[in-house]
């Protein structure tokens, strides 16, 4: 019988089944015996070889950490050996569910399989110097070879397969994320960013006429750089204006800046420089704006907060993004409390009323390079972006208090609890999420309207109503 979390039994599912099972039946029973205690002596060691090689590449650096190495994946890639190695002959349903599984891992860390390759053979490499190491007849030691490396290659082609499939998901996505606009209305969100960019301006300025000390407020640092850097990379993928903006604006902050500091008084002529690059900013975001005017949607139609369905793709950039520029994010997993008896109670036109409210309420405690999703039901998630766990609960907490504070149900008082956590270095967002929904399970237990922050040693911060 087919192992009950197998996928679909379709043609190829079918015939890398009975490929997997023909090299196993086709192997001695000694053989694998051998192999089997083999790989339980070396895994550790072969796991040690198959990271150093990932790290030892730049690109590997991007995607993973020797610290998340050590705290997470050393342990998992180990069992990893040693299940597809059993002394027994194995499930092969299950072998093929697992290495599905990993597939989608890597999918969802976006690790290039040209990478995982790189670690495969040298990993490969490792069991084969030790497999020569044992003492066997020649016949047999070859058997062991080719048992040992065809489970392997076809392990590595199933994580493939499904590496692949998902990623052509994940193009789709990002697709339809670059059709669709991340803001609000394009209009509305060409407002703000111009604004944004006008009071960064006017603070510069004013600090100037004030000599107020250096360092002046950096312009990547701004409201509209962050907006820039996390949300116009999504808005405007591929367009040439948006390499000249971050162009401009890292010529402001490396040179001009502290030229400003430097030459007191400020001569007119760096003011009119500032003013001019301020100007040619908003000059190029108005033509990408231009172009995008009719690319709107994306968003849930009863809350407007972000589909669910770009998830994956906000994440994922946002996980890149930290691990190149050594910053953090956390994001917040905000319940609803006792939604059922508001429906239940009220009606569901009702309901959705407080659902609309309650988004509006993140929206408003949140920036604009933040990202607000509908997670599902009576769930939000929110991306704070450059934000470390300790500024996510203060955040989490003004939620908390709005929407306490805005007595969003006549009869009783609607409240939310919510789940912190912040990123810390694991490239499958997917245990971030983990995290978050562990400390919102924490909140509910506990009384429910509160935020909690998830701590990785097990200790919990916690805020809550007096």
């Amino acid at each position: 019988m087919d192992h009950p979390l197998a996928s679909p039994e379709t043609g190829t599912f079918k015939r890398d089944r009975d490929e997997w099972r023909a090299v196993i039946d086709g192997a001695d029973n000694a053989v694998r015996l051998d192999v089997s205690r083999l790989v339980g002596r070396i895994a550790p060691r072969c796991t040690e070889v198959f990271y150093a090689t990932l790290l030892s590449n730049p690109e590997g650096k991007v995607f993973i950490s020797s610290e998340v190495v050590q705290e997470r994946l050393h342990e998992a890639l180990t069992n990893w050996l040693v299940f597809l190695f059993p002394e027994r002959a194995p499930d092969v349903t299950r072998l093929m569910t697992l290495q599905e599984r990993i597939g989608l891992v890597h999918a969802r860390m976006r690790i290039p399989m040209t990478l995982v390759l790189q670690g495969i053979r040298a990993l490969k490499q490792e069991l084969r110097l030790n497999l020569f190491a044992i003492d066997m007849p020649r016949d047999r030691l070859l058997q062991a070879l080719t048992y040992t490396m065809t489970m392997i290659d076809i392990a590595v082609e199933i994580m493939g397969q499904e590496l692949s499939k998902d990623l052509k998901k994940e193009i789709e996505s990002d697709e339809a994320c670059r059709i669709f606009s991340l803001g609000q209305d394009i209009a509305v969100e060409k407002e703000v960013q111009r604004s944004a960019l006008l009071d960064w301006g006017h603070r510069v300025l004013l600090a100037i006429c004030c000599r107020t000390p250096p360092p002046l407020p950096a312009l990547e640092k701004s409201a509209f750089g962050l907006w820039l850097n996390h949300k116009a990379g999504l808005l405007f993928s591929g367009r040439n204006g948006l390499h000249a903006v971050r162009m401009i604006v890292s010529r402001i902050d490396h040179e001009l800046l502290p030229t400003l500091m430097k030459d007191m008084p400020v001569q007119p002529v760096r003011i009119q420089e500032l003013q001019g690059l301020i100007e040619e900013i908003r000059f190029l975001m108005n033509d990408m704006f231009a172009e995008s005017a009719l690319l709107e949607g994306g968003r849930d139609p009863l809350t407007t907060a972000l589909s669910r369905r770009f998830l994956p793709t906000i994440l994922s950039r946002e996980v890149s993004l930290s691990l190149r520029r050594k910053t953090s994010f956390s994001i917040l997993l905000l319940d609803v409390d006792h939604f059922k008896r508001v429906n239940d109670r009220f009606g569901h036109t009702r309901g959705d009323a407080v659902l609309r409210n309650v988004s509006d309420i993140i929206s408003t405690q949140c920036r604009p390079s933040d990202f607000v999703f509908r997670y599902g039901g009576e769930e939000f998630l929110v991306a704070l972006t450059e934000t470390s766990g300790q500024e996510g609960l203060v955040v989490a907490e003004r939620i908390r208090e709005a929407v306490y504070a805005e007595g969003l149900q006549q009869d009783e008082k609607v409240t939310v609890s919510v789940g912190v956590a912040e990123f810390a270095g694991h490239p499958d967002y997917e245990q971030l999420i983990h995290e978050a929904d562990t400390a919102l399970y924490q909140a509910k237990t506990q009384g429910r309207n509160r935020c909690i922050l998830h701590d990785r040693q097990e200790r919990i911060v916690t805020d809550r109503i007096s």
